[in-house]
């Protein structure tokens, strides 16, 4: 018999075991080797993970938040669906069970009044992909995550601005009021600062062109470990990973490597040196990145970010994902959305 139930700190090890047996993506796999399955609910003030537990096993879960966004030109409750997994055996259809476990989340995210729900998901991640699509989600928008490798070398790295919330704010007026931005960005970051994820925002300026990017730290609740690598990027490693222990050049994770990483968000950049101040933004966060033990910078943002138009590195892994989303009472949000880092 099926049961549905709000998870617990019980489940802990349970949840990270059905983590263990869900790695993402198929052409790029990856594992994420968490301490603690109960890191992101601690970011949000309203939502639940969900467990549904067969035979005393537990073989699905799914989370969600309620976030008070924008939304077409106002203020409005949404949900945010995340942390999607289910044992192996379920993985064919939603039958015996995860539709039984989406009906229960979403009977909780309409008592929220919640305008839509909506997800990200890997582009290469079919099954997930399908089981979105046939609970009525669309996609709306494609955001790419760039991976580049820590720069082991000599040479400056950028320090943190005095004041993230003043920083936080000049965000929020360059975002204005795009769909899916949080009410209050500042706060977003003030939370970030509180749980000790949000390291830093660091900023370069040169007459009228600016870039700024801000870095949020999980280092110490997981680690990343690649099960499939691309044979290109498998060649690539095989010949600068040797070289980089005399040479001061990036490292390629290896399969079955645990690798440390951090997230790089509201990057944006202005005037016309922008996009080249960007590149020497993110070259120094590479080298600080290095000497912190950390592995991998991964900057994440819209395709079709106005904010933003990214630099090119001769090392570098792009992957993709869709937000998908699925209304109630409202029309689709509008693009270029805002990703938020809570999300991520």
């Amino acid at each position: 018999m099926l049961e549905i139930r709000e998870a617990t700190q019980a489940d802990d090890a349970a949840l990270l075991a059905l983590e263990a047996a869900s790695p993402q993506g198929d052409s790029t796999r990856i594992l994420l080797d968490r301490t603690t399955y109960f890191y992101r609910p601690t970011l949000f003030d309203r939502g639940r993970v969900m467990v549904a537990v067969e035979n005393d096993e537990l073989v699905g879960v799914m989370a969600y938040a309620i976030k008070d966004v924008w939304l077409q030109g106002e203020v409005v409750p949404v949900a945010y669906l995340y942390d999607l997994r289910f044992h192996p055996t379920y993985r064919k259809s939603m039958k015996r069970g995860l539709f039984t476990l989406w009906q229960a989340l979403e009977k909780e995210i309409l008592e929220h009044s919640a305008r839509l729900v909506y997800g990200h998901v890997k582009a290469d991640n079919r099954t997930a992909m399908n089981i979105m699509l046939k609970g009525g989600a669309q996609k709306t928008s494609v955001f790419s995550v760039c991976s580049l490798p820590s720069l082991p070398s000599p040479g400056a790295v950028p320090e943190p601005v005095p004041d993230p919330l003043d920083a936080a704010a000049s965000v929020e007026q360059r975002v204005g009021q795009r769909d899916l931005r949080p009410q209050s960005i500042v706060e977003t970051y003030r939370r970030g600062l509180e749980l000790g994820y949000l390291q830093g925002v660091y900023r370069t300026v040169r007459g009228s062109s600016s870039a700024q990017a801000t870095i949020w730290n999980l280092t110490s609740l997981y680690r990343g470990r690649v099960l499939r690598l691309p044979i290109p990027l498998r060649v690539l490693g095989a010949v600068l990973n040797p070289l980089g222990s005399v040479l001061p050049l990036p490292r390629i994770p290896r399969v079955g490597q645990p690798f440390r990483y951090w997230h790089c968000f509201d990057v944006c950049c202005t005037g016309p040196s922008g996009k080249r101040l960007m590149g020497q933004l993110l070259q120094g966060l590479r080298r600080l990145a290095a000497r912190n033990g950390t592995d991998m910078l991964t900057v994440f943002h819209y395709m079709d970010d106005p904010l933003l138009e990214p630099p090119r590195f001769l090392v570098q892994k792009l992957m993709r994902y869709h937000t998908v989303a699925r209304t109630y009472n409202s029309a689709l949000p509008n693009t270029p959305l805002y990703l938020d880092i809570r999300d991520l």
